[in-house]
C-alpha cells in the first residue's frame, strides 16, 4: 500500500516546483526589460554636474555602484562641472535615449536653473525622464573660528554694520546652499556679495584657506571640518535640526522662520529612454537604498529617499513652483 505521507511530500514538491516556475516567470520580464532597455554593448554613463570629491559626487558614485550591481553592467561616473550644472545636464539631455546615459540631477539642474537662466539650453521636464530620487540633504551656515561673529544673530548684526565688506563663496549657482544664503540675505537685509566657484571643492578650499569668512555648504561637506574645530557652525537650513548636529539651531528657529532650504539628488535619463530601462534602473536604486551602501553617508547627515519615477516628477514640480516663485519675487538671483 502506498504510504499516504508520501502524498504530502509529492504535493509539496509540486507546490515548490510551481512556485519556482512562477518566480522564474516573474523574473523573465525584468531580464527582457534589461535586454530591451540597455540594447547594445558598453557601460552606462552617469554624468555628475559637479567636480570630483564633492558631496554630490560621493553620493552619485555610491548610486552608480549600486546600479552597476543591480543591472550587472558597468556604470561609469563622468564629472562635468561648471555653469551651475548646465554643462552636465545639457549633455545628458542631448544624449541618445538608449539606456546608456544617466544624469545625477540636483536642485539647480532641475528646479532652479530654469528661472535663473532664461536661455537655458535644455527643458528640465520635457528633455528628461525621472528614474528615482536618491537623497535629500541639509545645509549649514559656517564661519571661520577666528571670525568675530559666533552666532547667527551676531553675524546678521555684523553684516548690517559693514555692508559689502565681506563676501561668501557659492559652490554652484542654483544649489540649495546658494538658495539658502540668498534667502537669508533677502530676509535679513544683508549686503553680502556671492562669488561663484567652479566646484564645491574649490570653494571649500578657499574658505578653509581664509579667502572669505562666511560660507553656506552641505552638512555632508562641512561635518568633518566642524568636528575637527576648523569651522564654527551657526545654523542649519532644515525644518528640524540635523540629527548629526543636534546642538546647532536651524535658521528658522533663529528668527527667520520662512527659510527652509533642503537639497536633493536623484537619477534621470534622457527623454525617450525605454520604460523597460527606467524600471530596471528604478528597481536597482530601490535595492541599493534598502541595503547598507549609504550607511556611512547617512552617518554624515544624508537622508536617502527612494521614489517611483512619477513621485520624483511630482516632487520636482513642487520644488520648481516654490523656488520659481521666490526667484520671480527677486529673493533669489544668480551669483
Amino acid at each position: 500500500m502506498l504510504d499516504k505521507s508520501l502524498l504530502g511530500g509529492i504535493s509539496m514538491s509540486r507546490r515548490q516546483a510551481l512556485g519556482l516556475a512562477a518566480a522564474t516567470a516573474l523574473a523573465l520580464p525584468l531580464r527582457q526589460a534589461l535586454a530591451q532597455g540597455l540594447a547594445g554593448q558598453g557601460p552606462v554613463e552617469m554624468v555628475v554636474p559637479g567636480g570630483p570629491g564633492a558631496g554630490t559626487d560621493v553620493v552619485a558614485r555610491v548610486t552608480a555602484k549600486g546600479l552597476s550591481e543591480g543591472i550587472n553592467q558597468a556604470v561609469v561616473v563622468k564629472n562635468m562641472p561648471g555653469a551651475a550644472g548646465i554643462i552636465g545636464a545639457q549633455a545628458v539631455a542631448r544624449a541618445k535615449p538608449d539606456g546608456h546615459s544617466l544624469l545625477f540631477a540636483i536642485t539647480g539642474t532641475h528646479t532652479v536653473n530654469q528661472f535663473l537662466y532664461p536661455d537655458l539650453p535644455y527643458d528640465p521636464v520635457k528633455d528628461f525622464a525621472p528614474v528615482s530620487l536618491v537623497c535629500k540633504y541639509n545645509n549649514v551656515l559656517v564661519v571661520r573660528p577666528d571670525f568675530e561673529a559666533k552666532t547667527l544673530k551676531d553675524l546678521v548684526a555684523l553684516l548690517r554694520k559693514h555692508p559689502g565688506k565681506f563676501f561668501y563663496g557659492i559652490t554652484a549657482n542654483g544649489s540649495s546652499s546658494h538658495l539658502a544664503m540668498e534667502l537669508l540675505k533677502s530676509e535679513a537685509g544683508l549686503d553680502l556679495p556671492g562669488v561663484p566657484y567652479r566646484s564645491a571643492a574649490a570653494a571649500v578650499s578657499d574658505f578653509l584657506g581664509g579667502q572669505f569668512p562666511v560660507f553656506m555648504d552641505t552638512v555632508i561637506n562641512q561635518l568633518p571640518h566642524i568636528r575637527a574645530g576648523k569651522v564654527l557652525a551657526l545654523a542649519t537650513t532644515g525644518a528640524q535640526r540635523s540629527p548629526v548636529l543636534p546642538d546647532v539651531p536651524t535658521i528658522a528657529e533663529s528668527g527667520f522662520p520662512s527659510i527652509v532650504a533642503i537639497g536633493w539628488g536623484g537619477v534621470m535619463a534622457p527623454a525617450g529612454t525605454p520604460d523597460a530601462a527606467l524600471r530596471v534602473f528604478n528597481d536597482a536604486i530601490r535595492k541599493t537604498i534598502d541595503g547598507n551602501a549609504f550607511d556611512a553617508l547617512k552617518a554624515a547627515g544624508l537622508e536617502t529617499q527612494y521614489t517611483t519615477p512619477q513621485e520624483m516628477g511630482e516632487f520636482i514640480a513642487r520644488e520648481s513652483e516654490k523656488w520659481g516663485r521666490l526667484v520671480k519675487a527677486g529673493k533669489v538671483t544668480a551669483g
